[in-house]
């Protein structure tokens, strides 16, 4: 049997056409759906972008953002279309305060037992985040805190206990580390009152307790005190010598050179040798006689070998203060706090000193010994140090400890806590980081942590979803939502259960409307479209006359409500006096004035005003035909606004009966690079997540920081082409103008 060459050859270019059109895939497809994954990007910071400026306008209008993104675009589009209408209809004006509609809401709703049981449990789970601890006064804490310490020292007692305390039944968790976070609190003590550490209680607590004890004794004790006698024995001090310790002692040194009065005349001759001098005399007679002198006598050589006496002044008081500033210096760097009294301090650098020549200086840690039992320490009385303890007892041990009320409903607590803590912080109030929280449950300490309304936010979306069956990003309206249902369903003569509906009336806004809000809503809702070069040709600005009009000053100023007395005999013009007005050209006006037709009565008015609404002229309109002694008529020249003709439209309009001639002519032919931009309507779609068709979370505190963050919390991964995965993650945030892709 022959064998078919042929066919085989056939097959392998079909597997071999297959292999490259699979290599082609693996290259193109991945990038397309990266490029379409930037595209989706893209589009949604940009919706994110416009939504920033609609809000931005919203600000403008109400000031006030708002979360509400339904609402966010019926108001800046309703004032839109309102002057819109307003520039069609000469006897409509839609300026200064306006009242826009908003729609009312109507919500389904099944409250039931299982809504009910969920509501508890998220207030539940967000009130255990708050560390709640039941509230006691300063005495009861200590009291409570020493009777587990007892409990605990005998043995076996960690874990969750129970313990009545002046006729309390309360609950809390022992930690197997309790004596640690007591002795804590003597520690915390200890270092506020001396600036030093130490790790051994038998040294600490004493001191801390001798202090409390005077306390005491003497509320008003306070400033720098000197306890003596208050520790029968000795304690270890660790500290290790740095390597430029010895470098750090020459420079320390160079403080108390000048401290020294020297003769002008020897001090000039000598120079530093002659304080180099006295520094070292002085610390062999300040350590040797254990005194301060207060004059040296140096003995110098000068080059003939001549030894000359040389007196040397010492200033005591500044001398005592440099020497005390060097010593906790060098402490310091020993041991990383200061000293707790001049005897640790320069029995600890005497040592390390005499170290300095040690082969393991710098690298090994050193421990000494050192007899504390005639040591003086110099405690600094902080003012309220008992309330510091008592505040120090809570953050180390007590709020660790988890205190509560046996019988406490923790469901009704949760409810009532929480709810205060979110109006609190609705309300702009600074109620963070520990709190006392009065319910009817209980007392509590709660720490109200920095995300506790953002997690609140979330809270209620997730039981506005439970409630309806619908998913909200606007926080704000869950908010509301949820409430109200609660309301009702509390309403004693309510049989409020089972599917309801919730009816929220229409409500107004109150805006203020500016003269350039069109402008603004133009330039905010713009893209860029094209740049183009182009040739610019000669430019013709002309107008076509509309005709005169016959005018009149005889009126009286005072009168006009529309006026406003301002200094100097001027007058400043305020169109909210008027019945309507509508914008008017004439020829007359100066480059800076702007013209108005206003009504006012029965009668019709030509102001003339500058920039900030002075008035440059005023004219009453009139028959220019009439002839009374008592009126002197004039007449103005009414004319279109300017347009702009290239050099193919200038004979097309010359043509024209009505034209009425040239303002000015640009003759300037060059190269002109343009940015072109294209406008948009704000839209639905502008609110909503590209990938996910969602909303976007438009957070608002304190009515001035605003955030629009994406939908998207997780990756999306969706299949793509049968083999491959396309992944959307986060299309970042904008917080308080700041874009978080920009970062």
């Amino acid at each position: 049997m022959r064998k078919d060459l042929f066919e085989n050859h056939r097959t392998n270019s079909i597997v071999i056409g297959v292999l490259v059109i699979l290599f082609i895939s693996v290259i193109y497809l991945p990038k397309s759906i990266w490029d379409y994954e930037d595209e989706l990007r893209e589009e949604s910071q940009a919706r994110m972008i416009t939504v920033g400026g609609a809000e931005r306008l919203h600000y403008q209008l109400s000031k006030s953002f708002t979360p509400d993104t339904d609402q966010l675009l019926i108001v800046v589009n309703n004032v839109r279309d309102s002057l819109i209408a307003a520039s069609l209809d000469t006897n409509y004006s839609y300026w200064g305060p306006q009242r826009v509609a908003l729609t009312g809401k109507s919500i389904s709703v099944n409250y039931n037992a299982e809504y009910t049981k969920y509501y508890e449990e998220l207030h539940l789970k967000l009130f255990k985040l708050l560390d709640p601890n039941h509230n006691m006064d300063p005495q009861s804490v200590a009291l409570f805190l020493d009777s587990i310490k007892t409990l605990f020292d005998a043995g076996n007692y960690a874990g969750a206990k129970e313990l009545e305390l002046d006729s309390i039944m309360l609950s809390y968790d022992v930690s197997d580390k309790y004596d640690i976070l007591y002795q804590n609190i003597k520690t915390s003590m200890f270092n506020t009152l001396t600036g030093s550490y130490t790790k051994y209680p038998e040294f600490s607590n004493p001191l801390v307790d001798a202090v409390m004890d005077s306390l005491d004794a003497n509320p008003e004790l306070s400033g720098r005190v000197d306890f003596a006698e208050i520790y029968d024995g000795s304690v270890r001090v660790d500290f290790i010598i740095p390597f430029n310790f010895a470098e750090n002692i020459e420079k320390t040194k160079l403080a108390l050179k000048k401290q020294f009065i020297i003769d002008s005349y020897d001090s000039s001759t000598y120079g530093d040798t002659l304080y180099e001098m006295a520094v070292s005399e002085f610390l062999i007679q300040n350590d040797t006689l254990d005194m301060m002198p207060e004059l040296l006598t140096l003995m110098y050589s000068d080059t003939s070998e001549e030894v000359i006496e040389i007196p040397v002044e010492i200033k005591v008081e500044d001398m005592a203060i440099a020497l005390a500033k060097r010593r906790n210096t060098l402490y310091k760097m020993l041991s990383g706090y200061d000293e707790p009294s001049t005897f640790i301090a320069d029995y600890v650098i005497s040592v390390a000193m005499d170290s300095l020549d040690s082969p393991n200086a710098g690298i090994d840690s050193i421990h000494l010994d050192i007899d504390l039992t005639d040591a003086i320490f110099p405690i600094n009385v902080r003012k309220n140090l008992g309330d510091y303890f008592h505040k120090v007892s809570l953050d180390q041990a007590y709020y660790k400890t988890s205190v509560n009320l046996k019988d406490l409903d923790w469901n009704k607590a949760a409810i009532e806590v929480v709810e205060f803590i979110a109006h609190r912080l609705r309300q702009k109030s600074d109620f963070k980081k520990w709190q006392i929280v009065e319910a009817e449950t209980d007392t509590f300490h709660v720490n109200v942590f920095d995300e506790f309304m953002r997690k609140y936010d979330d809270m209620n979306m997730k039981l506005y979803e439970k409630l309806s069956g619908e998913f909200t990003n606007v926080f704000d309206f869950a908010f509301k939502v949820v409430s109200e249902a609660e309301h009702l369903a509390s309403v004693d003569t309510l049989d409020w259960s089972g599917s309801q509906i919730i009816e929220f009336d229409p409500d107004t806004i109150l805006v203020d409307v500016f003269p350039k809000f069109m402008e603004e809503y133009e330039n905010t809702f713009t893209v860029p479209r094209d740049t183009v070069v182009r040739i610019d040709d000669s430019s013709f600005h002309g107008v076509w006359y509309r005709g005169k009009i016959g005018v009149t000053q005889d009126f009286s100023m005072d009168t006009l409500g529309f006026l406003i007395a301002a200094v100097n005999s001027e007058y400043q013009y305020s169109f909210e006096g008027t019945d309507s007005v509508r914008s008017l050209n004439i020829l007359e006006k100066t480059d800076t004035s702007r013209v108005e037709l206003v009504y006012y009565g029965a009668d019709k008015y030509i102001m003339l005003f500058t920039d900030d609404s002075l008035m440059e002229n005023l004219f009453r309109i009139t028959d220019e035909l009439a002839a009374f002694d008592s009126i002197q008529i004039d007449s103005l020249s009414v004319i279109s606004d300017e347009f702009v003709a290239g050099t193919q439209e200038k004979d097309l309009f010359m043509s024209k009966d009505s034209f009425g001639g040239w303002q000015d002519t640009l003759i300037n032919k060059k190269y002109v690079t343009t940015q072109l931009f294209a406008t948009y309507l704000l839209e639905a779609k502008h609110m909503q997540c590209s990938i996910t068709e969602l909303p976007y979370r438009v957070t608002v505190r304190n009515n001035v920081n605003l955030a629009i963050e994406s939908p998207i919390t997780r990756p999306i991964r969706s299949m793509r082409y049968l083999f491959f995965t396309q992944v959307d993650s986060t299309h970042g945030s904008i917080v308080d103008g700041e874009m978080s892709w920009n970062k």
